[in-house]
């Protein structure tokens, strides 16, 4: 009806959203786009905080309302939406999975890497095993100036050699240490010292392996596949350090308290 009535396109959401389709973010969403296409801007906000209000938890209005006030210059508030979803997550990974879209909010969209930096570190001394978070970390540092942001990128290389993520994953960053100092650091002392860390780490990974091949020790099967997709997506990572799209992929959060996958096609599909 956008062709012929824009009150008329308005009465169809509002019946669809408050009578016929009340729980369907779908709809919400879309009539939330629509307002704002109209610089109703106020209706936006208000459509998506009460659709929120009514079904709690769901990822994907929080964080439509975080790229409202982004569109719209309302840093604070966008920042203010995010920091509010980690203090009030409902558990751990859900904490770590707005963190990551904060920092990359503050990073990206307000430029301010030491405040990024901050909300990710917290974040890791809370899930020290969400590879995810590291794998971010690492990217931002890696957008500065290398030599003049070395000792950052080391810093959190070594949160990760030395935390309690798998030995696998300990390895890999390892690697990734080495290569960093080959590639642009500025102390070869460094460098022979990553090296000789990372050859501990190779004979620490055989000793686990034998002794779980005797029997003594059993693997930590779980870490193991928590560790899977955080490991490949270390592993695609090249020498600038452009991390692969796995080190994002929460799809499952798109999602959270909902049936419906997070697909965008979805929502603009008219049969």
């Amino acid at each position: 009806m956008e062709n012929h009535s824009i009150e008329g396109v308005r009465h169809v959401y509002s019946r669809a959203c408050t009578i016929h389709l009340p729980k369907k973010p779908m709809v919400h969403m879309l009539w939330a786009a629509f307002e704002e296409q109209q610089g109703n801007i106020d209706e936006a906000r208000r459509i998506l905080k009460t659709f929120e209000e009514c079904i709690l938890g769901l990822a994907m209005i929080r964080l439509r309302r975080v790229s409202l006030e982004r569109r719209h210059g309302n840093m604070e508030e966008a920042e203010q939406l995010l920091e509010d979803a980690v203090r009030n997550a409902k558990s751990i990974s859900e904490a770590s999975f707005y963190a990551i879209k904060l920092a990359r909010h503050l990073f990206k969209v307000q430029k301010n890497l030491p405040k990024a930096r901050k909300v990710l570190s917290e974040a890791i001394e809370l899930d020290k095993e969400n590879t995810k978070l590291y794998l971010n970390l690492l990217e931002m540092e890696y957008s500065g100036d290398l030599k003049q942001n070395e000792e950052n990128i080391l810093s959190c290389f070594d949160k990760a050699i030395h935390g309690a993520l798998s030995i696998k994953m300990r390895i890999t960053f390892s690697q990734r240490k080495v290569e960093f100092l080959e590639d642009f650091g500025s102390d070869v002392n460094k460098l022979l010292d990553a090296y000789d860390e990372h050859q501990a780490l190779l004979k620490e990974q055989e000793t686990l392996k034998r002794r779980a091949e005797n029997g003594s020790e059993e693997p930590d099967e779980k870490k193991l596949l928590t560790d899977e997709a955080g490991l490949a997506a270390a592993q695609l990572m090249d020498g600038d350090m452009q991390v692969n799209q796995a080190a994002y992929n929460y799809n499952a959060w798109y999602q959270y308290n909902y049936q419906n996958a997070w697909n965008y096609g979805q929502y603009y599909h008219t049969t």
